[in-house]
Protein backbone atom coordinates (compact mmCIF):
# COMPACT_ATOMS: atom_id res chain seq x y z
CA UNK A 1 0.00 0.00 0.00
CA UNK A 2 1.67 3.70 -0.82
CA UNK A 3 1.86 6.45 1.26
CA UNK A 4 2.44 9.89 0.98
CA UNK A 5 4.66 12.58 3.27
CA UNK A 6 4.46 16.16 2.68
CA UNK A 7 7.03 19.00 4.41
CA UNK A 8 6.57 22.78 4.36
CA UNK A 9 10.14 23.96 3.08
CA UNK A 10 11.76 26.02 5.27
CA UNK A 11 14.39 27.24 3.25
CA UNK A 12 15.16 26.21 -0.60
CA UNK A 13 18.62 26.86 -2.36
CA UNK A 14 18.50 26.96 -6.27
CA UNK A 15 22.32 26.38 -6.91
CA UNK A 16 23.49 29.34 -8.62
CA UNK A 17 26.51 27.58 -10.91
CA UNK A 18 23.36 26.96 -13.31
CA UNK A 19 20.16 27.55 -11.38
CA UNK A 20 18.41 24.52 -12.30
CA UNK A 21 19.11 22.46 -9.35
CA UNK A 22 17.44 22.47 -6.38
CA UNK A 23 18.52 20.61 -2.92
CA UNK A 24 15.98 19.31 -0.43
CA UNK A 25 14.54 17.42 2.33
CA UNK A 26 12.52 14.83 1.64
CA UNK A 27 11.64 13.28 5.06
CA UNK A 28 12.97 13.91 8.58
CA UNK A 29 13.81 11.77 11.26
CA UNK A 30 13.28 11.31 14.93
CA UNK A 31 10.57 13.98 15.15
CA UNK A 32 7.17 12.93 16.09
CA UNK A 33 4.28 13.84 13.94
CA UNK A 34 0.55 13.54 14.13
CA UNK A 35 -1.27 12.32 10.86
CA UNK A 36 -4.57 11.14 10.16
CA UNK A 37 -4.61 8.65 7.23
CA UNK A 38 -6.09 5.31 6.41
CA UNK A 39 -4.35 3.99 9.01
CA UNK A 40 -5.76 5.98 11.66
CA UNK A 41 -4.96 8.87 14.22
CA UNK A 42 -1.45 8.62 15.76
CA UNK A 43 1.67 10.11 15.77
CA UNK A 44 4.48 9.19 13.09
CA UNK A 45 8.39 9.37 14.14
CA UNK A 46 10.60 7.88 11.25
CA UNK A 47 13.35 5.96 12.34
CA UNK A 48 17.37 7.42 11.30
CA UNK A 49 17.99 4.23 9.65
CA UNK A 50 14.07 3.70 7.35
CA UNK A 51 15.66 5.04 4.28
CA UNK A 52 18.97 3.23 4.35
CA UNK A 53 18.73 0.02 2.48
CA UNK A 54 15.96 1.51 -0.47
CA UNK A 55 18.93 4.37 -1.03
CA UNK A 56 21.27 1.55 -1.02
CA UNK A 57 19.49 -0.73 -3.81
CA UNK A 58 18.63 2.64 -5.84
CA UNK A 59 21.03 4.51 -5.77
CA UNK A 60 20.18 8.34 -6.41
CA UNK A 61 18.99 7.87 -10.23
CA UNK A 62 16.66 5.04 -9.22
CA UNK A 63 14.01 7.68 -7.92
CA UNK A 64 11.59 9.57 -10.01
CA UNK A 65 10.97 13.09 -9.27
CA UNK A 66 7.71 14.44 -9.80
CA UNK A 67 5.51 17.34 -9.06
CA UNK A 68 2.71 16.29 -6.43
CA UNK A 69 3.76 12.55 -6.64
CA UNK A 70 2.19 13.19 -10.48
CA UNK A 71 -1.26 13.91 -8.99
CA UNK A 72 -4.08 16.66 -9.64
CA UNK A 73 -4.87 18.49 -6.34
CA UNK A 74 -8.24 16.10 -6.17
CA UNK A 75 -5.99 13.06 -5.68
CA UNK A 76 -6.41 11.91 -9.19
CA UNK A 77 -3.53 11.09 -11.72
CA UNK A 78 -2.43 13.84 -14.27
CA UNK A 79 -1.44 12.99 -17.63
CA UNK A 80 1.04 15.97 -17.43
CA UNK A 81 2.11 15.39 -14.31
CA UNK A 82 3.20 11.88 -14.81
CA UNK A 83 6.15 13.22 -16.62
CA UNK A 84 9.36 13.60 -14.57
CA UNK A 85 10.52 16.81 -13.86
CA UNK A 86 14.15 16.63 -12.57
CA UNK A 87 17.00 14.09 -12.67
CA UNK A 88 17.62 12.88 -9.36
CA UNK A 89 21.63 13.63 -8.58
CA UNK A 90 21.62 12.77 -5.07
CA UNK A 91 20.55 10.96 -2.15
CA UNK A 92 21.48 10.97 1.35
CA UNK A 93 20.81 10.20 5.33
CA UNK A 94 22.22 12.37 7.36
CA UNK A 95 21.70 13.76 11.03
CA UNK A 96 18.51 15.51 9.62
CA UNK A 97 16.34 13.32 7.22
CA UNK A 98 16.77 12.36 3.66
CA UNK A 99 18.54 15.14 1.57
CA UNK A 100 18.05 15.38 -2.16
CA UNK A 101 19.39 17.03 -5.05
CA UNK A 102 17.71 17.51 -8.37
CA UNK A 103 18.59 19.15 -11.78
CA UNK A 104 15.28 20.19 -13.27
CA UNK A 105 14.61 19.53 -16.58
CA UNK A 106 14.02 22.73 -19.41
CA UNK A 107 10.53 21.34 -20.10
CA UNK A 108 7.41 23.58 -19.59
CA UNK A 109 6.22 22.12 -16.10
CA UNK A 110 9.50 21.86 -14.66
CA UNK A 111 10.23 25.69 -15.68
CA UNK A 112 6.76 26.45 -13.97
CA UNK A 113 7.35 24.61 -10.78
CA UNK A 114 11.01 26.06 -10.77
CA UNK A 115 9.68 29.31 -10.51
CA UNK A 116 7.10 29.07 -7.96
CA UNK A 117 10.25 27.45 -5.76
CA UNK A 118 12.35 30.68 -6.50
CA UNK A 119 8.77 32.73 -5.44
CA UNK A 120 8.26 30.79 -2.30
CA UNK A 121 4.85 29.86 -4.04
CA UNK A 122 5.45 25.84 -3.89
CA UNK A 123 6.42 25.58 0.22
CA UNK A 124 6.44 21.72 -0.12
CA UNK A 125 8.26 18.33 -0.32
CA UNK A 126 7.13 15.24 -0.48
CA UNK A 127 7.72 11.16 -1.00
CA UNK A 128 6.07 8.82 -1.72
CA UNK A 129 6.45 4.90 -1.05
CA UNK A 130 5.60 1.87 1.22
CA UNK A 131 5.93 1.47 4.48
CA UNK A 132 7.90 -1.91 5.00
CA UNK A 133 9.03 -2.10 9.21
CA UNK A 134 7.21 -0.07 11.56
CA UNK A 135 6.78 -0.56 15.35
CA UNK A 136 4.15 -1.65 16.07
CA UNK A 137 3.28 -3.06 12.98
CA UNK A 138 -0.09 -1.84 13.39
CA UNK A 139 -0.96 1.47 13.98
CA UNK A 140 -2.99 1.04 17.70
CA UNK A 141 -6.80 2.45 17.65
CA UNK A 142 -6.52 6.05 19.24
CA UNK A 143 -8.59 5.94 22.94
CA UNK A 144 -11.22 8.90 23.15
CA UNK A 145 -9.58 11.31 25.65
CA UNK A 146 -6.21 9.59 26.11
CA UNK A 147 -2.84 10.29 24.09
CA UNK A 148 -2.57 9.19 20.19
CA UNK A 149 -0.44 5.98 20.16
CA UNK A 150 3.29 6.07 18.29
CA UNK A 151 4.33 4.38 15.67
CA UNK A 152 7.55 4.17 14.63
CA UNK A 153 8.44 3.87 10.81
CA UNK A 154 11.92 1.87 10.80
CA UNK A 155 11.76 0.59 6.78
CA UNK A 156 10.52 2.86 4.31
CA UNK A 157 10.63 1.93 0.55
CA UNK A 158 10.87 5.43 -1.35
CA UNK A 159 9.49 5.64 -4.78
CA UNK A 160 9.92 8.86 -5.52
CA UNK A 161 10.24 12.54 -4.23
CA UNK A 162 9.49 16.18 -5.57
CA UNK A 163 7.85 19.15 -4.64
CA UNK A 164 4.25 19.59 -3.48
CA UNK A 165 1.94 22.89 -3.02
CA UNK A 166 0.31 21.08 0.35
CA UNK A 167 2.41 20.61 2.90
CA UNK A 168 1.61 18.94 6.25
CA UNK A 169 4.94 17.95 8.18
CA UNK A 170 6.76 20.85 10.02
CA UNK A 171 10.44 20.08 10.44
CA UNK A 172 11.78 19.50 6.43
CA UNK A 173 13.25 22.23 4.50
CA UNK A 174 14.81 23.44 1.27
CA UNK A 175 18.35 24.52 2.24
CA UNK A 176 20.09 27.92 1.28
CA UNK A 177 17.75 30.56 2.09
CA UNK A 178 19.01 31.26 5.64
CA UNK A 179 22.45 30.36 5.18
CA UNK A 180 22.44 32.83 2.51
CA UNK A 181 20.66 35.51 4.93
CA UNK A 182 23.33 34.60 7.66
CA UNK A 183 25.94 35.65 5.43
CA UNK A 184 24.59 39.17 4.87
CA UNK A 185 27.61 40.39 7.50
CA UNK A 186 26.56 43.95 7.93
CA UNK A 187 22.79 43.34 9.73
CA UNK A 188 22.93 42.73 13.11
CA UNK A 189 21.42 39.30 14.94
CA UNK A 190 18.28 40.81 15.07
CA UNK A 191 17.78 41.55 11.69
CA UNK A 192 18.98 38.76 10.47
CA UNK A 193 16.44 36.61 12.61
CA UNK A 194 13.94 38.91 11.53
CA UNK A 195 14.05 38.36 7.59
CA UNK A 196 15.30 34.51 8.51
CA UNK A 197 11.43 34.51 10.34
CA UNK A 198 10.03 36.35 7.76
CA UNK A 199 10.97 34.41 4.70
CA UNK A 200 10.80 31.15 5.84
CA UNK A 201 7.58 30.82 8.26
CA UNK A 202 5.19 29.12 6.29
CA UNK A 203 1.77 31.15 5.72
CA UNK A 204 -1.95 30.18 4.78
CA UNK A 205 -4.50 32.35 2.92
CA UNK A 206 -6.75 34.99 4.59
CA UNK A 207 -9.86 32.84 5.05
CA UNK A 208 -8.16 29.35 4.74
CA UNK A 209 -8.74 26.71 7.69
CA UNK A 210 -6.35 25.15 10.11
CA UNK A 211 -6.07 21.54 8.28
CA UNK A 212 -2.62 21.20 7.34
CA UNK A 213 -3.13 17.16 6.51
CA UNK A 214 -1.82 16.04 3.31
CA UNK A 215 -4.61 14.68 1.50
CA UNK A 216 -3.22 10.71 0.20
CA UNK A 217 -3.93 9.50 -2.97
CA UNK A 218 -7.24 8.81 -4.28
CA UNK A 219 -8.55 11.44 -1.09
CA UNK A 220 -10.46 14.91 -2.32
CA UNK A 221 -10.00 17.62 -0.39
CA UNK A 222 -12.85 19.51 1.00
CA UNK A 223 -11.60 22.75 -0.31
CA UNK A 224 -8.23 22.59 -1.90
CA UNK A 225 -8.76 26.10 -3.34
CA UNK A 226 -8.31 26.85 0.56
CA UNK A 227 -5.02 24.72 1.44
CA UNK A 228 -2.45 25.69 -0.39
CA UNK A 229 0.47 27.72 1.25
CA UNK A 230 2.28 31.10 -0.38
CA UNK A 231 4.31 33.70 0.35
CA UNK A 232 2.85 36.39 3.19
CA UNK A 233 2.84 39.97 2.68
CA UNK A 234 5.62 40.00 5.41
CA UNK A 235 7.95 37.32 3.12
CA UNK A 236 7.45 39.73 0.28
CA UNK A 237 8.59 42.94 2.24
CA UNK A 238 11.54 41.00 2.94
CA UNK A 239 12.22 39.27 0.13
CA UNK A 240 12.22 43.09 -1.72
CA UNK A 241 14.45 44.28 0.91
CA UNK A 242 16.79 41.55 0.31
CA UNK A 243 16.74 42.33 -3.45
CA UNK A 244 17.65 46.14 -2.63
CA UNK A 245 20.95 44.64 -0.71
CA UNK A 246 21.60 42.91 -4.46
CA UNK A 247 20.77 40.00 -2.92
CA UNK A 248 18.42 37.82 -5.40
CA UNK A 249 16.33 35.17 -4.65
Amino acid sequence: MMFTRSFPLEDMKVASTDGRTVEAYAAVFDTPTEIRDRDGHYLETISRTAFDKTIRERGPAGFGVFYHHGMTLGGTPSERGSVPIATSLEVRADARGVFTRARYHKTPLAEEVLEAIREGSITGQSFSGRFLQSSPARVPRARAGGELPTVVRTEIAMREYGPTPTPAYAAAEIVGVRALVDSIGHLTEEERADLVRALTTPTTPAGAGGDTDTPQEGAVPDEPAESHSGPSLTRARARARLLKMGVLL
